[in-house]
């Protein structure tokens, strides 16, 4: 018992302690990821925005969706999607493709998982003057609601943090794990009100989608940037109970594994 509390303790710490490495690991990352190209970092403004304008042609154009400001609701959406997902797919490999790391470092090698949903952030966060000039241009009233907004983002990282734990370690025992994990994201991208209005449903389906917290997530970023309404209290409060219990849970479960990775990596 006094060993798992003084886990969760560094589970806290760690981000902490390390942040200034976390950064630094996080840039480089980024810097890697565009070396060589023309563009460089501006991919990560533009690729968010190309995908935007495909799902805008497909739901206006072909499906007719003729909500207001119809752009502004899915780029609420598919930003904070994007950190999600990008996040959960580089941690799941961040382990087995780390191997010098693992098995020569002193540091923690929590912290790869870590460093894979800072850089993902800072990818969400080039993105977020487009979106707020998609609200100008649309005439979307934002206000004071988006002083919740830090608040949402430090949940979403508790929560992709907690579950890249998970996924990394799985993903040294069982090599599948990394497909298995994109076609669960598929699944849950179309599971959750991002390119369409929960309303859109049927009742059942809608209560079945929220069972979902990451539902409850992408549903406060658009109350706050979409609808200017505060999120529900009791709703944040619980996402964010949620967030720290899969963070806790998944970094115990990193912990009592970790010692085995070495030997198989």
């Amino acid at each position: 018992m006094t060993q798992k509390l003084s886990s969760i303790k560094e589970s806290f710490k760690i981000p902490i302690q390390y942040r200034h490495l976390i950064w630094i690991l996080a840039l480089k990352e980024l810097k890697i990821r565009y070396r060589g190209s023309a563009l460089g970092f501006f991919w990560s403004i533009l690729n968010p925005l190309l995908l935007l304008l495909i799902y805008v042609f497909v739901f206006t154009v072909i499906f007719k969706a003729s909500a207001k400001a119809y752009p502004v609701y899915l780029f609420v959406g598919l930003l904070p999607w994007n950190w999600f997902a990008g996040s959960i797919n580089e941690a799941t490999m961040s382990i087995v493709s780390s191997g010098a790391f693992v098995n020569k470092s002193t540091l923690p090698s929590e912290i790869l998982i870590i460093v894979k949903v800072v850089s993902n952030f800072i990818n969400y966060a080039l993105s977020l003057p487009v979106l707020l000039l998609f609200i100008i241009i649309f005439g979307v009233s934002i206000g004071l609601p988006l002083i919740v907004f830090p608040v949402i983002v430090i949940i979403q990282f508790f929560i992709t943090c907690g579950i890249g734990f998970f996924v990394a370690a799985w993903e040294v025992y069982y090599r599948d794990m990394q497909h298995i994990v994109m076609n669960l994201l598929q699944f849950l991208f179309f599971g959750m009100p991002i390119m369409y209005f929960e309303q859109q449903l049927p009742l059942k389906a809608q209560k079945l989608i929220f069972l979902n917290p990451l539902a409850y997530l992408m549903k406060s970023y658009q109350s706050i940037f979409y609808y200017n309404w505060f999120p529900k209290p009791f709703y944040l409060a619980l996402l964010a109970l949620v967030a720290i219990v899969v963070y806790i849970l998944g970094f115990l479960y990193f912990r009592a594994h970790k010692e085995e990775f070495p030997e198989l990596v």
